[in-house]
């Protein structure tokens, strides 16, 4: 991974403009930090543990001993593209299994950096990539697998379920959802605004548990909304030129997650919501500014 860190770089910011900043931070470094925790505790998660017997089993001794599931599929989403495959990758070695990894098509570049690596380190009948469309995925689900790990969305969640039912299979679905912000009316706003704009704002809002909206208490609305405004222009700059210019704010995965947000917006807008700051859109860039409604 180390040897690779400038190729996973480019190759995020050739998906979807992602800094190499934002990539060493969400990316390379949580994946390393996993690698280091299994290196450092995988002596003591492996040893057996010594539980006890009922008294109708006397004389005899019980004890649970930890077994590799088998074989592994982890299905990766666009928006962490390399920590949401390496992670559970990371565990399912530690584990000692197999495993198949299908990265997200949505990121190409970053699916064949992933590719790259995993065939330079392991033999294919131990870890094995599958890159391309949907149709790669459907495939994969109709195999026998021992565990398979999703991340993404519940409509998709389901699928993964139906299928891994067919085979008994155990499933880690980690399905996104709803996360508001809730500011009452004894918050410092000048220490929460940075890390509500921060999480917020992070690889362009593309992260199932950043902050989805904010409750914000009357007594605190108007200042909420002002200190918001300022930080967002300390953070990437004091107009819209500087904002799309600047090359750490990442872009949109794709054309039709950037229409879904413009409609989000443009309906929002028809309905009474006033723009307090942003609401550009540039669809040849994929760029939406920070925007507050």
């Amino acid at each position: 991974i180390l040897y690779h860190q400038d190729d996973l770089r480019n190759a995020m910011y050739e998906d979807f403009k992602k800094s190499s900043h934002e990539v060493d931070l969400t990316e390379i470094m949580p994946v390393i930090s996993e690698i280091k925790d299994a290196c450092h505790h995988l002596k003591s998660w492996m040893e057996p543990k010594n539980v006890p017997t009922p008294l109708s089993l006397f004389p005899s001794s019980s004890e649970i001993i930890y077994e590799p599931k088998g074989v592994v599929l982890i299905i990766g989403p666009w928006n962490y593209p390399f920590q949401l495959i390496g992670s559970p990758l990371v565990a399912a070695i530690a584990a000692g299994n197999c495993a198949m990894l299908k990265p997200s098509n949505n990121t190409k570049c970053t699916s064949e950096i992933i590719k790259k690596i995993i065939e330079e380190n392991f033999p294919e009948n131990e870890i094995a990539v599958f890159t391309g469309e949907r149709h790669i995925s459907n495939a994969l689900l109709e195999k026998p697998f021992d565990h398979i790990f999703f991340t993404g969305s519940p409509s998709v969640g389901k699928t993964i379920m139906q299928a891994a039912s067919k085979h008994l299979a155990s499933v880690t679905l980690e399905l996104g959802g709803k996360s508001p912000v809730i500011v009452d009316e004894t918050v410092n706003l000048n220490e929460s605004i940075p890390n509500i704009i921060w999480g917020k704002i992070l690889n362009a809002g593309q992260t199932c548990v950043g902050v989805d909206y904010v409750l914000v208490h009357e007594a605190k609305f108007d200042e909420f909304i002002e200190k918001s405004k300022k930080q967002i222009e300390e953070f990437y700059g004091k107009n819209q030129t500087s904002w799309e210019k600047n090359p750490d704010f990442c872009r949109i995965i794709n054309d039709k997650s950037f229409e879904r947000l413009k409609h989000t917006v443009e309906e929002s807008i028809s309905r009474g919501a006033k723009v307090e700051i942003g609401g550009e859109f540039n669809a040849s860039e994929r760029y939406i500014s920070p925007t507050i409604l």
